[in-house]
Order: C-alpha cells, then structure tokens, then sequence
C-alpha cells in the first residue's frame, strides 16, 4: 500500500517540478514585459524593440480586452508623465485615443466581472487624461504644441 502512495507522491512532484519550471519562465517574460513597459515612462521615450512571435499562440478575447483596458491604465499615467517631462502634445493624442477605446467598450455588453470591473476603471482613466489636458488647455499650452505641428 505504501509503495502504491508513494507511485502518486512521486508523480505529483514531478508535476510540481515541472509547473515550478513554467512558472519560472513565465516569470521572467513577465519582468522583461515590465521592464519594457517602465521604459516607456521615462523620459527617453519608448525604444522599439523587434517582438518575434510564436506560432500558434492564442489569446481568448476577454484576456485581449483585460489587456487594452490595462495599456488604457499605463497610457493615463505617461499623459502625466509627459507632461512633467515637457511633452505637450503626447497627452492630446492619448487623450483622443482613450476617447476612442472608451467609445468602443461601451458597444460590449459586458457580463464578465474582472473584465466589468477593468473596464469601470477605465472612466477613472478618461478622467484622469481629461484633467491633463484640461490643465494643458487652461495654461494654453495645448495651443504652443499645435503651433509647432504646424510648421
């Protein structure tokens, strides 16, 4: 009997071995991710990098809008950002396209709630944006950066 128990003892560590191996991996994607991601808040600005990409990979739907409603969350804190580093016309631009994305969730019927809850986090997002650029347009910088563009 005990040699039986210990067959699924041992079996259930090579599992647990070979999830701890997955999740290693996983975690080290993750803090490169991060890292990427930080860099973009800095005030060298975001550096391309080429992103090779696996075949086969699939992503489900709500793990792809979880994800945009998140970039939606980064982006509000570089409008904030740019600002403090002097770049005036970053926060327009993100500005509009936040407007855009908040347009297109409210088109969902959201039921699912982690995704219900991201994307109520979102009006907290378009808020924060708006205020930057309220802010922008009352010092009437928004106006210097447009004169740049033009020429």
């Amino acid at each position: 009997m005990f040699s039986y128990i210990q067959g699924f003892l041992s079996a259930d560590q090579e599992i647990r071995e070979d999830i701890r191996k997955v999740v290693q991996v996983l975690e080290q994607t993750a803090r490169e991710i991060l890292t990427l991601l930080q860099s973009v808040h800095q005030p060298s600005g975001f550096k391309e990098i080429e992103v090779e990409r696996e075949k086969g990979f699939h992503l489900d739907v709500e793990d792809y809008l979880a994800g945009v409603l998140i970039m939606a969350s980064e982006l509000s804190r570089l409008a904030v950002n740019s600002v403090t580093a002097g770049d005036y016309c970053r926060p327009l631009r993100i500005s509009n396209f936040i407007n855009e994305l908040d347009s297109g969730f409210r088109l969902l019927n959201l039921k699912n709630d982690p995704l219900r809850k991201r994307y109520d986090g979102l009006k907290y997002d378009v808020k924060k944006i708006e205020e930057v650029v309220y802010d922008l347009s009352i010092r009437g910088l928004t106006k210097e950066q447009e004169a740049v563009g033009d020429k």
